[in-house]
């Protein structure tokens, strides 16, 4: 069956979306490179605040351009939809992916497949504040209003909501193989190292298995709210991974050990009850609306 004119259109925002953010993040990394900064952790923080901010600016200012020198469509609807619905919708997201991390990390704990054997409290909140500010340049808000703002509003324009909801996944789990592929090509000019599918050397099933089950949470995210606001999402994204950094122990001043297979159990388990209890509030949501209209 041809794709008609809308649906071709709104396939091209989402990959040029995927694409920007793929290309932004690879491109920061690398400029950063050439200069001795990066956003990783070894680093001073002004070296990753300068890295991450560079990447978030491009990207947002990208999108900010495509929709409204473009498509000339307001920025409510991509999800930014003012300071007092942004920050509730924030505050929702950090949280529901909260809750069910710490829900499900006291469970394994009482179950015995999880130990803490060690908590320093100032380097825990030092690791909060950095880590905070960091995902939210790098990686938490260009990504949510590229891919959960742009891509997933404009491939909502002209498809069904489950087939959105699949293609925004799909332009979602393109990013990381663009930005590393993106960063294998620059690297070539610097002498960079062999191609990966997947980052860090992880196993890219796995990785990308994860990914789309975390897409899906976060396109629950983003109708959790009347209003829509796609900072439920970055808030949510913003969780998910200093959760995930606190489980796989690069979290400085925790020291806390799983059982064997617990590690991934707990990511599943923790995802999928942030998937459910989105899924209900972005339901109720629909209810209301429905009631109001």
């Amino acid at each position: 069956m041809p794709i008609h004119h809308p649906r071709r259109a709104a396939l091209l925002r989402a990959l040029a979306a995927a694409a920007i953010m793929g290309l932004a993040l690879a491109l920061a990394t690398w400029l950063g490179g050439l200069v001795g900064m990066s956003a990783t952790p070894d680093q001073p923080l002004g070296a990753r605040v300068a890295v991450a901010g560079a990447g978030c600016v491009a990207v947002v200012a990208a999108i900010v351009l495509l929709r409204r020198g473009v498509d000339r469509a307001p920025l409510t609807g991509i999800g930014l939809t003012g300071p007092r619905s942004d920050a509730g919708g924030f505050l929702l997201g950090v949280g529901v992916v909260g809750a069910s991390g710490a829900l499900v990390i006291a469970t394994l704990t009482l179950l015995g497949w999880a130990e803490w054997t060690g908590v320093d409290g100032l380097a825990v909140v030092s690791f909060l504040v950095t880590n905070t500010l960091v995902a939210l340049l790098l990686e938490a808000i260009p990504e949510e209003i590229a891919i959960r703002g742009y891509a997933l509003s404009s491939l909502r324009t002209a498809f069904p909501r489950a087939a959105a909801t699949a293609l925004g996944i799909a332009a979602f789990l393109l990013v990381p193989p663009i930005a590393l592929a993106a960063g294998w090509a620059l690297g070539l000019i610097s002498g960079g190292e062999a191609f990966t599918l997947a980052p860090g050397g992880q196993d890219p099933v796995v990785y990308y298995t994860m990914l789309a089950a975390f897409g899906l949470l976060l396109t629950f995210a983003r109708d959790a709210t009347l209003a829509a606001t796609v900072w439920t999402c970055i808030g949510a994204h913003l969780t998910w991974l200093t959760i995930n950094r606190i489980v796989l122990g690069s979290a400085p001043g925790v020291d806390l050990a799983f059982a064997p297979d617990a590690e991934l159990l707990c990511f599943a388990v923790y995802t999928s009850v942030a998937v459910i209890v989105f899924s209900l509030l972005a339901g109720r949501v629909r209810g209301r609306s429905s009631v109001t209209a």
